[in-house]
């Protein structure tokens, strides 16, 4: 199995260097409903080819593909053709399908990659397969890994069943991956299992743990009704999946769990973050991850910009380290934390959370510290934005007042949650949390009596001025019924 090159090196002249060409290739034997065919996925890896440029701006790069297929050594079907990338700005991966008729049998595989810029560049690819769909018998083709799916229902030649499907042709998932997706057809239950019945499709991830053994590491599956042709679309999460080689194992089984067909397939997946302990975040580590680029200014804003998800010590860890400004630290605490969020890809988790970071402190911003500093920013970026608010600004005997409502708050597992943000001094936008119903927060059974304080401090309700928690009704004060009514 090949592993897909992850780094290039190119130089500005004109032509760029590469490494040797690596192919991927991926096939699959379906029908239409009853004529076999051969389907075959290739893709060409952007890294491994040499591209030439075209205008100061732009490239493109070629392969001359060979496809045969074989009995014994007689070529039955060929293709041979020239597949070039479109004219692009930064190298990419080549992709193409191609379908091959064939009638039952045991067939071979053949394929010749050659680098058009560069013909000492070569792959080739070499695989037995059989076509074999019986009449009358429920028959589950090879299973397709994919990169990505979507609906579409134009002539591509990568479309089926009003879906656009990417391949995977190397079988492999990065460390950006968090899905893993598979295709396969189901071909004559309705004639295997009759009208109105059923199968199930289960599917299972294994992991190769060596010598034979295995280990169960995920499962699912689907209902199906008896049909002459189904289509099985799938995904499942591999977020938590660590680096190492695993099994995808489909089957299909009658209402009675007996077993009707099954295919597995093989694929690798590369984590290495998901188990990283800090101890093996070295120099070396860190000089390859995108901190790596971060600035001083930048690295000093991220730092004050998740400081109020910390928990534990953490908040004073990045308090210490913005007051010694040392970089080597700053950068192990930022992928650190982003590593935590998502292990398969810290630098996309960064870019995601710093462009609402950066959001908040335009909504917030007070004049006196960041806009996600503030108690309001503080809170959006913890629980996300609110359901509902109202904001408040004309009542003669209350400073400005915002209440913000959550009717669902996975944070605590409340729903209904609600905050009340004030402006005693009236000093730009740094509004001040007063009162939360959600666990964990602020709680203050007086607030009323505090956002009414400076012009009604006396008009509480009821005798005793201790234990009073309400203001005495008044037409120019709603906090009470808007907290109420949201």
């Amino acid at each position: 199995m090949k592993t897909i090159l992850l780094s290039a090196f190119f130089s500005l002249s004109c032509a760029f260097s590469a490494l040797s060409l690596d192919a991927g290739v991926s096939w699959a034997v379906f029908a239409t409903p009853n004529d076999p065919y051969l389907e075959v996925n290739l893709e060409i890896a952007g890294t491994s080819l040499r591209w030439f440029v075209t205008d100061s701006t732009h490239m493109q790069a070629g392969t001359e593909v060979l496809i045969l297929i074989k009995q014994g050594e007689n070529v039955v079907n060929y293709e041979k053709y020239a597949l070039n990338s479109p004219v692009v700005a930064h190298p990419e991966n080549l992709l193409d399908v191609k379908r091959f008729m064939l009638k039952p049998g045991a067939y071979t595989l053949e394929m010749f990659f050659t680098d058009a810029n560069n013909t000492e560049s070569t792959d080739l690819y070499n695989a037995p397969f059989t076509v074999d769909v019986p009449q009358g018998k429920t028959y589950l083709t090879d299973v397709q890994l994919l990169r990505s799916f979507r609906a579409d229902d134009t002539d591509s030649p990568f479309t089926k069943n009003g879906f656009y499907l990417e391949p995977l042709p190397f079988n492999y998932y990065d460390r950006g991956a968090t899905r893993l997706l598979f295709y396969a057809e189901v071909y004559h239950s309705l004639a295997e299992l009759g009208t109105d019945n059923t199968y199930l499709v289960r599917y299972v991830i294994e992991q190769e743990l060596g010598n034979g053994a295995t280990k169960l590491i995920s499962m699912g599956n689907q209902r199906k009704k008896a049909s002459p042709i189904d289509a099985v679309l799938v995904q499942m999460d591999i977020n938590k999946l660590e680096s190492g080689n695993y099994n995808l194992k489909v089957e299909l089984r009658n209402s009675t769990n007996e077993l009707l067909a099954e295919r597995k397939i093989i694929f690798q997946r590369s984590n290495p973050f998901l188990n990283l302990a800090e101890t093996a975040l070295t120099d070396e580590v860190l000089q390859k991850q995108f901190v790596e680029k971060l600035t001083q200014d930048t690295l000093v804003y991220t730092l004050r910009a998740i400081a109020s998800l910390q928990k534990g010590d953490n908040p004073e860890i990045i308090k210490n380290i913005l007051q010694t400004k040392d970089l080597k630290s700053m950068r192990f605490f930022v992928f650190k934390h982003f590593m935590g969020v998502d292990p398969n890809n810290p630098e996309l988790a960064y870019n995601n959370y710093m462009s609402t970071a950066r959001q908040v402190d335009v909504r917030f911003h007070s004049g006196f510290r960041y806009g996600f500093e503030t108690d309001r920013g503080i809170a959006f970026l913890r629980y996300g934005r609110p359901d509902d608010f109202v904001h408040v600004e004309d009542e003669p005997s209350a400073p400005p007042y915002e209440i913000w409502v959550y009717y669902n708050f996975p944070a605590t597992s409340q729903t209904n949650v609600k905050f009340l943000f004030y402006n005693p001094t009236l000093a730009g936008e740094d509004y001040i949390l007063l009162h939360s119903t959600a666990r964990g927060e602020i709680n203050n059974p007086k607030w009323e009596r505090t956002l009414y304080s400076r012009n009604a401090g006396e008009e509480y309700e009821g005798d005793n001025y201790h234990d009073a928690t309400q203001m005495q009704g008044n037409v120019n004060r709603n906090a009470r019924r808007y907290f109420n009514d949201l």
